[in-house]
């Protein structure tokens, strides 16, 4: 629960510490710790004044200090949270934050929040870095030997990469949350009136609902975009059991090599669902097959 953490310090912070934590991110590109020296170069701050304001920000939980050869300072996590939601307040994205996680999962944290108009918005933490690299063969390629920066970067990439694919899906009109804004390691997007379809007991008409959610795939994937990691987990029941596809960072291009494979996986997946839980007469592996070939993708 770092973002509740995040919104308390934020209250506290001015300009100039908002400058320092930046100098503290840039500087992680290429160093473990960034020195003193080398935040009020970046900042463009005298050292004396940076070095109580670093202590201020490491008794705020936002950097942690390190004392060797040298003072030095890295961002936490917190410190990170704080960053991005400086920049969505000041834009006017947001204007509040709820205090008590909406979703939680491995690899992210979801609050409820109002923009300045008072509409509420979905506010997601990417945590990708924080706990695995499994599902972000990119961020190595990235990073290379800077691991102690990969986790700010991994958070930074899940969100872009999934922020990207929602504008083009929005675009497109298939059944996806608005996106409305993102910075660093968070998005922010419409709120869904729902519940995930997990957590449901049952379903008016399943088969319906099922063949809608195939609608919803086959349009994502003209529009461009394959989920990559569908499940009964990350499609919410809206309104009228009207299906909402949701948490997209893992999406790959219609023209990407692996296309086939990912899409079949999604298909495969959720039918399979639909199959065990609802009695849905279908054959995933079929239904994959078929699937592709309907769209005319190579496997």
């Amino acid at each position: 629960m770092s973002a509740r953490f995040a919104v308390d310090a934020l209250k506290q912070l001015g300009e100039d510490d908002y400058r320092l934590l930046v100098a503290v991110e840039r500087g992680m590109i290429n160093h473990e710790y960034v020195d003193v020296k080398l935040v009020a170069s970046i900042s463009g701050l005298e050292e004396d004044f940076v070095n109580a304001r670093l202590k201020k920000l490491n008794r705020l939980g936002l950097v942690q200090r390190f004392k060797g050869g040298f003072v030095g300072f890295v961002l936490t996590t917190r410190g990170y949270d704080c960053l991005a939601l400086y920049v969505l307040v000041k834009r006017g994205t947001l204007s509040q934050l709820s205090l008590t996680p909406y979703g939680e999962g491995k690899e992210s944290e979801v609050y409820l929040g109002k923009t300045e108009g008072d509409r509420i918005v979905v506010v997601k933490f990417h945590r990708v870095g924080r706990t695995s690299f499994r599902k972000v063969k990119l961020v190595r390629e990235y990073v290379a030997d800077k691991r102690h920066y990969s986790w700010l970067y991994a958070g930074r990439l899940a969100a872009m990469r999934e922020f990207e694919a929602l504008k083009i899906l929005w675009k497109s009109r298939v059944a996806v949350p608005e996106p409305i804004d993102w910075n660093r390691h968070v998005i922010v997007t419409g709120y869904v009136e729902g519940d995930e379809l997990y957590l449901l007991p049952e379903l008016t008409d399943p088969k319906a609902f099922f063949e809608s959610v195939l609608q919803e795939v086959e349009k994502s994937f003209k529009a461009g975009v394959v989920h990559g990691d569908l499940s009964e987990y990350n499609v919410l029941v809206a309104r009228g059991e009207k299906p909402v596809l949701i948490d997209w960072p893992q999406w790959v291009s219609s023209s990407h090599p692996m296309a086939s494979f990912y899409l079949k996986r999604d298909i495969v997946n959720i039918a399979g669902f639909f199959a065990k839980k609802y009695g849905v007469d279908v054959d995933p592996e079929k239904l994959g097959e078929d699937f592709l070939s309907r769209l005319s993708v190579n496997g």
